[in-house]
């Protein structure tokens, strides 16, 4: 199974995902940035957009490298990303499930009084990246069904990995 993390910059998803992977055994933490940093790395700036799930290949190649995970790993895949571009979140989770590969999509819940205090902890180009977006994601982040949401505003980290793994087992018995 892959489990998606999803949620604004700054509401906790690579601290989930990380206990996750130390909870849920065997799993695996997958990082989609990584190919975006192949992008930014690779690319002339002239041909760099500003958020790398603007480029169809990015999208395209982490179906591709989730697939060939799923299909040749024995665990869970965890993935700790915003994701929240239309193009994005059916191009990449409409096409893992269209491929029958179950997928827990989680959202992260936070306040963006939460959100902005964390954010200040990062590097400055971070804060100035999350805090230009937090409302436009916390925005389409209303349409997410409510029972993918999990609440990481203020709720102990025991619980909301408590929530997941809850989450998961009832994918998996219904598959």
């Amino acid at each position: 199974m892959i489990i998606w993390i999803n949620g604004a910059f700054g509401a906790g998803k690579t601290t989930v995902a990380t206990e996750l992977v130390k909870q849920i055994q065997p799993s695996f933490l997958y990082d989609p940035e990584n190919i975006g940093d192949l992008f930014r790395s690779n690319l002339p700036i002239s041909m760099q957009k500003s958020d790398f799930q603007c480029y169809p290949e990015w999208r395209q190649w982490n179906v591709y490298l989730l697939k060939k995970i799923y299909q040749e790993y024995e665990g869970d895949i965890i993935v700790p990303m915003t994701i929240y571009k239309t193009e994005a979140v059916s191009e990449i989770l409409g096409k893992l499930r269209e491929e029958n590969i179950p997928v827990c999509h989680i959202q992260l819940d936070v306040s963006k009084e939460t959100i902005i205090p964390r954010l200040q902890e990062r590097p400055k180009a971070l804060i100035e990246w999350g805090e230009s977006k937090v409302d436009e994601i916390l925005e389409v982040f209303k349409s997410v069904p409510q029972h993918e949401k999990i609440n990481n505003d203020g709720t102990s980290l025991d619980t909301v990995i408590k929530e997941i793994i809850e989450k998961t087992i009832y994918i998996k018995n219904n598959l």
